[in-house]
């Protein structure tokens, strides 16, 4: 069973990432001429998105593309699987201290699936144009996961939310609690 500090690290991370279920992982942000008093925004959460939906279809349809990309059903309940699986080899490391140098990976190897799927998503959301859209001029492109992307007289900000730093935070405090288990192991083999 796990002690002292790496106990702790590994709890902490357990916390930090039920505390991140029920909030927002990433956020799109747009700056259009159309609403020149607020920003539109979108949250996606593990389980659902919310925000401006229907100023960004008025938006989308209007250059062309599909808001909010088509985002499969299956998704929703493959993502807080994939983060309760984190969850649950968390507290197997603290049982079994050894799962730990396996257990590290799995918040990186969530985020970087999480984080291609989603680059891929928005491939096909800014390439899937609508060749009827009133605005036809737009060429196809790619918006990123995370950073900004202008087209004409719009920006768009797509930025990681506090869960997403949350998870990460969990992370590196999984990451930390190896590292530190091994000098806890190693000065106890030279004793």
């Amino acid at each position: 069973m796990l002690k002292n500090t790496p106990l702790k690290l590994v709890i902490i991370a357990i916390v930090l990432i039920l505390v991140s279920f029920p909030l927002p992982y990433w956020t799109v942000i747009m700056d259009a001429p159309t609403y020149p008093t607020r920003n539109l925004s979108m949250r996606v959460y593990l389980t659902y998105f919310e925000g401006d939906i229907d100023e960004w279809n008025v938006v989308g349809n209007f250059v062309g593309v599909k808001v909010p990309p088509p985002i499969p059903e299956e998704v929703f309940t493959i993502v807080p699987i994939a983060v309760g699986l984190v969850v649950l080899l968390s507290i197997l490391s603290i049982i079994k201290p050894q799962l730990l140098k396996f257990t590290i990976w799995g918040p990186w190897v969530v985020l970087t699936a999480l984080a291609a799927w989603t680059q891929y998503s928005l491939y096909l959301f800014g390439h899937d144009l609508d060749p009827n859209a009133p605005l036809r001029v737009l060429k196809p492109f790619t918006p990123p996961v995370i950073g900004v992307i202008q087209i004409y007289s719009l920006t768009t900000y797509h930025l990681p939310h506090v869960g997403s730093f949350l998870f990460v935070t969990a992370g590196i405090l999984l990451f930390l609690a190896n590292r530190k288990l091994k000098k806890e192991n190693q000065v106890a083999e030279a004793a």
